[in-house]
């Protein structure tokens, strides 16, 4: 059993068949190994294929696990649904916005299903009461649910190591709703950059029509943080690697071969989405601008092999071995050809000393979630290591490009720029070198991998921590026994309670959401209740309450405290006969041009407010729009009698002297309760939480949902139903 556990599609290693352990490539790992967690966690992850036929499953589990990870073992129909289909065919291309070469075979999703549950058995197997898990990448999506689902104890962290696309481009998924309610089963949701977080962000509110802010939101009564935390690089690693006799023998051998050469590398996974046949377009226009660099230039180009046997990948290999030659054949001279291309890996002690020598590297990605080899470039230009002073040359659309800005910024497609630019790295002089390279070096000796991995899960434990203290669960037990302690001494409790967003959830159209039979039965058995006094206090109309809830044993507020219905009155009556509504005439204009500027979008109108509804407008626009008109109508209401509300996808605004905490303090004055709770969602619901108690009677007040409140407890729509539900029970032991 283990505290900690880190899950990623592959394992740092893998054994070979002569029983040797390998390091697999990848970003991730480089990272972590960099991160400084020691041996206090176990890693999950596919550990690829048994090296040989002669190991058993058993054999080859409890080799793995004697190096400290746990093996999660694929058959080859998985790796090609879950691998190669699903992860790599599907997402990988969305998520870099090549929908083009995305593939949605509907067969692909059973296996990323089959597959993330197995990883999630693993983890649930191997962790601890209370564990951390922290959970790597799109290959790994639904787990966090699942985990959810099956060990509600865990503390889980997710972090997504690729881009997350504009909503336009992911709602083209298929699974899109089920992969990113997956993802809601983390305490933490993290990403590179603040542009990424911004697009997830979209997406929940256009494809779920969650209400998110931007640190985080409140689903299924819990809160969901979500974060910015840009990867770092393997400082440690690289530290080590260059006081390695091989990084000093690769130096010298390749800075002798040089001479008085330019060395400008390339280092990178041999995939569509790095911009090698962009790169080596530049790197020919540099070539015929500047002829008189082509006998001094050694442009290096290290790609390390990436999912061999793909079509895709062998055509792209082609087609850069192509022109690599093409671009030699015409530049290059006997004894010296201007481009290298090395298809192959290489050691981290090579790399490093590759990096200390390049005097340009260029990292032009036509799209990356990160790319580490930037911050490694600069990592290792330091003095200590003999270094030549160097230029990084950096894709503006590599996330590394937001942390660096002492980089030559380009655009990969712009050729014409990146070739130009090659020139004025060449030409930089040292001095100018150094200080861009030393002011990039003062951020990433504070954001390298181990601090990166530290704050992430700091952030995590506290997040999980806040979720302990401050979730709906233990303040709605607490409750939940007060009142049924009260009922048992034969004490009043009053329920006040908001309807849209509180008893039911929202819809698209307000007139579609009505009470279903569970929650009439519900509200039926508690008015009922010879003990409680059950209030819904709604900002709809009379006309709906009346036909939805009208028959029930249950007090009635309508529009927001205009109107109440007691249960020992005739009918509806006003709470105050001198409310002036004569403003109307000044905001209904306003909110009518609001309307015709924003489709979608719609006015109600009640006697004592009126309502622009957006809920069925484009989200984001629509918001904009509102907080546009939220500042006009401050300023316009400045000297009347109304106050203007933001609620949930609505701007109302509204006679001074009509409230929902005017009515609710009424009935606590007729019914003199021992305990009273209000609840509600809106921003229309606080007068509600801040009504005084009467008489030393206990007063508790629920937030539903995210967003700043009065209230003194939060909770969700299903947490207030398990309360409310659980007071049923007590009706019929008042009763006997």
């Amino acid at each position: 059993m283990t505290s900690l556990i880190l899950a990623s599609n592959r394992l740092p290693i893998q054994l070979c068949a002569d029983g040797t352990v390998e390091k697999t490539t990848g970003g991730l790992a480089s990272a972590l190994e960099g991160a400084g967690l020691g041996e206090s966690y176990t890693w999950v992850g596919w550990g690829g294929p048994c090296p040989s036929e002669g190991i058993k499953t058993d054999e080859f589990q409890d080799q793995m696990r004697e190096l400290g990870v746990e093996p999660v073992l694929l058959c080859e129909e998985e790796i090609s649904g879950y691998y190669e289909g699903y992860s790599n065919s599907t997402l990988w291309p969305l998520v870099h916005y090549m929908t083009e070469r995305a593939r949605f075979e509907p067969e692909w999703i059973q296996y990323y299903r089959q597959v993330n549950h197995k990883f999630a058995s693993t983890i649930s197997k191997i962790a601890e009461q209370g564990a951390t898990v922290w959970i790597h990448d799109y290959h790994l999506m639904l787990i966090p649910k699942i985990l959810r689902e099956n060990r509600p104890d865990l503390k889980i962290g997710f972090f997504l190591h690729t881009p997350f696309p504009s909503s336009e481009v992911f709602r083209a998924l298929p699974e899109r709703d089920e992969l990113l309610e997956g993802l809601l089963g983390s305490d933490l949701i993290g990403f590179h950059t603040f542009s990424y977080l911004r697009h997830f962000i979209s997406s929940l509110i256009r494809i779920l029509a969650l209400e998110v802010d931007i640190e985080g939101l409140w689903y299924k009564n819990r809160h969901i943080q979500l974060g910015v935390h840009p990867i770092g690089h393997n400082h440690i690693g690289f530290k080590k690697a260059a006081e390695s006799d091989t990084f000093h023998m690769t130096y010298l051998s390749h800075r002798d071969h040089l001479d008085e050469g330019k060395l400008i590398l390339s280092v990178e996974r041999l995939d569509y989405t790095k911009g090698l046949p962009q790169k080596l377009k530049a790197i020919r226009r540099f070539l015929e601008s500047h002829p008189e660099q082509s006998s001094k230039v050694n442009f290096v180009l290290i790609a390390v092999p990436s999912r061999r046997g793909v079509e895709e990948y062998e055509n792209l290999t082609e087609k850069v071995q192509c022109e690599v030659s093409s671009i030699n054949g015409e530049f290059g001279e006997v004894g010296h050809a201007p481009v290298q291309f090395l298809h192959r890996s290489f050691k981290l002690e090579e790399i490093a000393a590759l990096y200390a020598l390049a005097d340009v590297c260029m990292v032009t990605p036509t799209l990356d979630g990160m790319n580490l080899v930037a911050k490694e470039f600069i990592d290792c230009k330091r003095e200590s290591h003999r270094a030549r002073a160097g230029v990084l040359i950096l894709s503006e659309f590599a996330g590394a490009a937001q942390e660096m800005s002492h980089a030559l910024l380009v655009n990969p497609h712009d050729t014409v720029t990146v070739a130009e630019t090659i020139q004025t790295a060449l030409t930089m002089s040292s001095k100018e070198k150094w200080e861009r390279v030393r002011a990039m070096q003062k951020r990433l000796d504070l954001n390298h991998a181990g601090a990166w991995a530290q704050r992430f899960l700091t952030d995590l434990e506290k997040s999980s921590t806040d979720q302990c203290c401050c979730s709906s669960d233990n303040p709605i037990q607490v409750i939940g026994v007060q009142i049924r302690q009260q009922i048992d001494l034969g004490k009043k409790i009053a329920l006040f309670l908001d309807y849209d967003g509180t008893l039911r959830p929202f819809t698209n159209t307000p007139e579609a959401a009505i009470p279903d039979a569970k929650l009439k039965q519900l509200l039926s058995d508690l008015g009922e209740h010879p003990q409680i006094e059950l209030a819904v206090v709604s900002g709809r109309p009379r006309s709906f309450l009346d036909q939805h809830l009208g028959h029930l044993p249950i007090h009635l507020v309508a529009e927001h405290g205009f109107y109440w219905k007691l249960l020992d009155m005739d009918g509806w009556e006003q709470l105050n006969e001198h409310v002036d509504t004569n403003w109307k005439d000044i905001i209904r204009p306003r909110l009518l041009a609001a309307t015709a500027l924003t489709p979608g979008s719609e006015i109600e109108e009640k006697h004592s407010s009126i309502v622009w509804h957006y809920r069925q407008a484009d989200p984001e626009f629509a918001l904009w729009r509102a907080k546009g008109l939220l500042s006009e109508l401050t300023s316009t209401t400045a000297s009347l009698p109304v106050s203007v509300h933001h609620g949930q996808k609505i701007i109302e605004v509204a006679s001074q002297q009509v409230s929902k905490g005017v009515a609710v303090e009424r009935m606590l004055q007729l019914w003199h309760p021992r305990l009273a709770i209000t609840a509600g969602d809106d921003v229309t619901d606080e007068s509600m939480f801040a009504c005084p108690t009467f008489q030393n009677s206990i007063l508790h007040s629920l937030k539903i949902g995210s967003g700043d409140t009065r209230a003194s407890h939060r909770t969700s729509i299903e947490g207030l139903r398990n309360l409310l539900e659980s007071l049923v029970g007590k009706r019929h032991t008042a009763e006997h």
